[in-house]
């Protein structure tokens, strides 16, 4: 091999590389939390004097604050996705999912504080639902970093299959090159196995992008931890790949 093929080449792996150090980010941000406790506290907590005709009116800023931090967080998701590529097609309807549940946490925060509630356990049934019926810190953002973690992890993968492409017109017949290669092909394999092959997504992500708000988030939970550790997986096997692929360098410079 030549000195600019192997500069090129080492070139190629060290982009590579940069993209799997990205893909650290979007995967830790993948984690599972339950909202605050406490999140209707205030609510339960202040009562509104008993001559008063609507209840619960201080509570409603409170309340209306909560729906504008969600209506935020929808739209940093939505621009986030959109500026991933889409190789699984799982964007454009999870960008939709989020987006629906703007408009309806709109519409419930507005309804909210234009009603007259006659007892605090009327306010308390409607702002229930901005925290349960739309689940948007414990359900649509920790679902949104697995779908874009999904999207960065390819993309580092589809660099290093390239690159593996490349150093199979080198190896010939170097046998360390050939183990090595043939080590960063199965360190490959392994990942797709996990992460899956566009178009299709791996099993876990793609149970992840089904899933919608429930009362009971058990199941919603135990599904977001498995593709979280999914993704974990998929990360170390492109790491080894990325290691493999120098040892070839390495190998072919001996």
């Amino acid at each position: 091999m030549n000195r600019a093929t192997s500069k090129h080449l080492a070139l190629v792996v060290t982009a590579a590389a940069l993209a799997v150090s990205v893909v650290a980010v979007s995967v830790v941000a993948v984690s599972v939390v339950a909202p605050p406790a406490g999140a209707l506290g205030a609510a339960r907590g202040s009562a509104a004097s008993t001559a008063a005709q609507c209840k619960g009116t201080s509570v409603k800023p409170l309340v209306h604050d909560e729906a504008v931090r969600r209506e935020a967080k929808l739209a940093a998701l939505v621009s986030d996705l959109q500026a991933r590529r889409d190789p699984f097609g799982l964007n454009g309807p999870q960008i939709s999912a989020l987006r629906a549940a703007s408009v309806g946490i709109t519409a419930l925060d507005s309804q909210i504080a234009s009603t007259c509630y006659p007892t605090l356990a009327a306010l308390r049934a409607d702002a229930t639902k901005l925290f349960v019926d739309y689940r948007v810190f414990w359900l649509r953002v920790p679902q949104t970093h697995v779908i874009e973690a999904a999207d960065r992890l390819d993309e580092a993968r589809s660099r290093l299959a390239a690159v593996a492409g490349l150093l199979a017109g080198q190896v010939g017949t170097n046998a360390s090159a050939q183990r090595d290669l043939a080590a960063m092909n199965q360190a490959l394999s392994s990942a797709d196995a996990k992460l899956g092959t566009p178009p299709s997504a791996g099993p876990s992500i793609v149970a992840v992008a089904g899933l919608q708000p429930a009362a009971d988030m058990s199941n919603d939970t135990a599904v977001l931890r498995g593709a979280h550790a999914d993704l974990l997986a998929v990360r170390a096997s492109l790491a080894e790949a990325r290691a493999d692929g120098l040892k070839v360098l390495a190998d072919l410079k001996a």
